[in-house]
């Protein structure tokens, strides 16, 4: 029980030694024909202290995750602020700002804390390349229904719902997020097909070539979680 105090990393990476190292000295006490008490007392004891020193260590860590985040998100929103005093008819508001750095920072996090569980290389790149992908659609796809006002291209953000119920149902392992990758980029790739844009040919051709971006990294962030999902196996 006492196990389940300590943070889930360190449970998992050491939980089940330290179970077996105690069924290990009650077996020795037991045989032994000593006491029980107090080694539960002293086991207690001794986990108790280090259920506080871990959790305390996990803290710091997850404390300096978020300050780096936080840095780097102040950082990338610099480029809008920037932006918005030299692009004609950029005209943000706080609240955009806010709503955009919190959107940054989630970013950040959400790959923070997702790719510090996997040790893969392919893992940790398929994460970053699919938020990346998944952010400038969504980023996009709002700038574009502000300006046009269509709510025809709401039909994107089908896009990334798809993708947010894939990871849940893969419960982020890596074969099933390379199927949820794999289907967001049909998905994105019938939309560009069917959807009629109305625009004229050259940003017909502007858009059909960001789509093309898009399903491209769809796809490759797919391929890094099917190779981190290979490796796994072997």
């Amino acid at each position: 029980m006492l196990l389940r105090l300590y943070p889930r990393p360190f449970r998992e990476r050491f939980g089940e030694g330290m179970a077996q190292t105690f069924h290990d000295l009650c077996r020795e006490h037991r045989d032994a024909r000593r006491g029980l008490f107090g080694l539960a007392l002293w086991i207690f004891f001794e986990t108790s202290v280090g259920i506080v020193r871990e959790n305390t260590t996990h803290m710091s860590q997850l404390g300096k995750t978020m300050l780096r985040v936080a840095l780097g998100a102040l950082a990338v929103l610099m480029v809008p602020l920037v932006a918005s005093q030299l692009v004609e008819g950029w005209n943000w508001n706080a609240g955009g700002f806010v709503f955009v750095y919190v959107l940054f920072f989630g970013t950040g996090m959400l790959y923070a804390v997702i790719a510090r569980k996997m040790g893969a290389w392919a893992y940790k790149a398929g994460v970053g390349v699919a938020l990346v992908a998944g952010f400038a659609l969504g980023w996009s796809n709002m700038v574009h229904v502000a300006d046009s006002e269509n709510p025809a291209n709401l039909v994107y953000y089908s896009v990334l719902a798809l993708g947010g119920v894939g990871a849940w149902l893969a419960r982020l392992e890596a074969r099933g997020l390379a199927r949820t990758l794999f289907a967001m980029a049909a998905t994105l790739a019938l939309i560009a097909v069917m959807l009629p844009s109305g625009a004229p040919p050259y940003l017909a051709r502007n858009m059909a070539i960001l789509h093309g971006v898009f399903v491209a990294l769809f796809t490759a962030s797919g391929l890094l979680f099917r190779h981190a999902s290979l490796a796994g196996l072997k």
